[in-house]
């Protein structure tokens, strides 16, 4: 039998390192306008609104996190904290908030990192149905017919008003020409949703990672 190991809801599934511990993003390649402009002119009297406007400022800056430095990750940390110390009770301790399908702006995920920096055209999803207890990542690379697409599927409960427990129970490559190659998973943990408000998700997790999403 395999032990099950604490991971991030975002790591690859062949990731078994255990860390013991208790507006939208766009692609600037693409011309798109970062989402904080108009989210924090919709907040601007809110703190925990300005603060959330500078975590998508620089995920915008650093391609979610991918070209960040440690100033970057101190910075992003930081204004976190300050959201979290200012939004509501139910705004930031709402596990099932999370339900739906959200697009990665930021993380500190290092094997996502390694993905999203893989081209200028990679996109990446997590979906969660707290229904049918379901969690799907997908990291998108191409289009245009010349698609490929990683899915890591996970079983997902909700454990109180914040966590959520998840664990890997398949994961797949998809080629461009359709081909399926199967990837045993391996991992299980949690995750904090610390933040959701204005269609922004912000989530702590079991291995020390931090993650930003929008809702797609």
């Amino acid at each position: 039998m395999i032990p099950m190991t604490t991971t991030s809801p975002w790591t690859t599934p062949w990731t078994t390192t255990k860390v013991p511990r208790g507006g939208r993003w766009v692609s600037r390649s693409r011309g798109w306008v970062s989402p904080s402009r108009s989210f924090r002119g919709v907040g601007a009297a809110s703190s925990s609104a300005a603060a959330i406007g500078k975590v998508l400022d620089i995920a915008r800056d650093t391609n979610r996190g991918v070209d960040a430095g440690p100033g970057d990750r101190e910075r992003v940390e930081r204004a976190v904290d300050e959201a979290v110390a200012s939004a509501s009770t139910t705004t930031r301790n709402d596990a099932r908030a999370s339900h739906g399908r959200w697009r990665l702006a930021y993380t500190t995920e290092q094997e996502t990192l390694w993905l999203l920096g893989k081209g200028s055209d990679v996109e990446a999803y997590q979906t969660i149905d707290h229904d049918r207890g379901t969690l799907v990542n997908e990291v998108i690379f191409g289009g245009d017919g010349n698609t490929v697409i990683f899915r890591v599927d996970a079983t997902t409960e909700i454990a109180d008003a914040t966590r959520v427990n998840f664990k890997f129970s398949s994961a797949s490559l998809t080629l461009a020409n359709g081909w399926r190659i199967p990837i045993p998973p391996v991992g299980a943990g949690w995750f904090d949703n610390v933040y959701v408000v204005n269609g922004i998700r912000v989530s702590r997790d079991s291995r020390g990672d931090t993650l930003v999403c929008e809702r797609a």
